[in-house]
């Protein structure tokens, strides 16, 4: 005998999603047949850092800077040396998480690889207690404490200021390139903040250099479109739109293109040592290998930063084998409510 459903009168189930459509119209003005008639476009799901190979075209833009510099390599003696790393979660317990932290540096001079090495992994380990020492005031410990991508933002963070005061100290006459902008950071430790690092860069007659892969400033990809018609390296000065947007920002901020013709622009800060940014850019150019318009050193200690499966694993084998430790068993709660679908 089949059950027979109570359905309240008055909705006709038919049209029950279409029932919405007014409401939502009313959440933000979207005429798109207005606004999107005869506009350029590219398809960026889930905000991909994508930009067109050609360019937005020759619309003029306010922004843009009037004065393009090349950039002529500078052949020399000059030691660059690369830093990146990255963070990952380990394992967890009932009052803090376990974290480790990788880094890789590449050195390079006259163009030729001189050496590379990894540091770490480096276990860190935090909770209510283990941070206490840390200087952080009571909002941004809460905020390490229960989200995970900001503990490990703190971590890699502190560990590539830690870096970078050692190679500014070891160094002289070198450029230290990192990855990212040169920003400062509420994770930062005093003593060890990103103004710290440029000062001692000074101190030793080095010269430091920020190169950004991509960027949340839109308007840089739009006004990009200058240098990418010049055929060989050149830079443009965007202080004025940075120093506008962003606090903390240190050194000179740039739009750069390392390569030839169609090389990618990335975003670059720059702290010299003399106050020459040309020489400055013109000398990494000449001492480390430009390959797709980004630098090979960079790029190798990246890939050196990376973990492994195979290094995770090990991870989880020290763990247990040396901390006393006792693994209980888990599950996915995600998976397990929602199921997954094969692709």
């Amino acid at each position: 005998m089949a059950t027979q459903l109570n359905i309240p009168t008055g909705i006709n189930f038919t049209e029950f999603g279409s029932m919405f459509y007014p409401t939502l119209g009313h959440c933000l003005p979207s005429e798109l047949h207005k606004a999107l008639k005869g506009k350029k476009i590219i398809f960026s799901v889930d905000e991909k850092n994508l930009v067109p190979i050609e360019g937005w075209g020759k619309r003029p833009n306010p922004y843009c800077a009037e004065t393009i510099t090349t950039i002529q390599p500078i052949k020399g003696n000059t030691i660059v040396a690369a830093l990146d790393s990255s963070s990952i979660q380990i394992a967890e317990t009932e009052d803090g998480i376990l974290y480790a932290v990788k880094s890789g540096i590449a050195i390079s001079v006259s163009e030729h690889a001189l050496m590379h090495f990894k540091i770490g992994p480096i276990l860190f380990y935090l909770s209510e207690e283990t941070i206490k020492q840390s200087e952080l005031d009571h909002r941004l410990t809460k905020l390490v404490l229960f989200d995970s991508d900001s503990a490990k933002r703190l971590i890699r963070i502190r560990v590539e200021r830690a870096i970078q005061m050692e190679l500014s100290s070891h160094f002289t006459k070198s450029i230290i390139l990192i990855d990212g902008s040169l920003k400062s950071s509420l994770f930062e430790n005093k003593s060890q903040s990103i103004t710290k690092v440029a000062e001692n860069c000074l101190l030793n007659k080095n010269s430091i250099v920020g190169i950004s892969k991509n960027t949340k400033i839109r308007i840089l990809d739009s006004i990009s479109s200058p240098l990418t018609k010049i055929r060989g390296p050149a830079y443009m000065d965007i202080e004025m739109i940075i120093k506008s947007l962003i606090r903390n920002t240190v050194g000179n901020n740039l739009l750069v293109k390392f390569g030839n013709n169609n090389s990618h622009v990335l975003r670059a800060d720059v702290v010299t040592n003399n106050g020459n940014i040309e020489e400055t850019l013109g000398r990494l150019l000449g001492n480390d290998s430009i390959a797709g318009g980004y630098p090979e050193t960079l790029r190798l200690a990246h890939h050196i930063s990376t973990f492994t499966s195979t290094e995770i694993s090990c991870l989880r084998s020290h763990v247990l084998n040396n901390y006393d430790v006792v693994e209980l068993a888990s599950e996915d709660i995600r998976r397990t409510l929602l199921g997954s679908i094969p692709i």
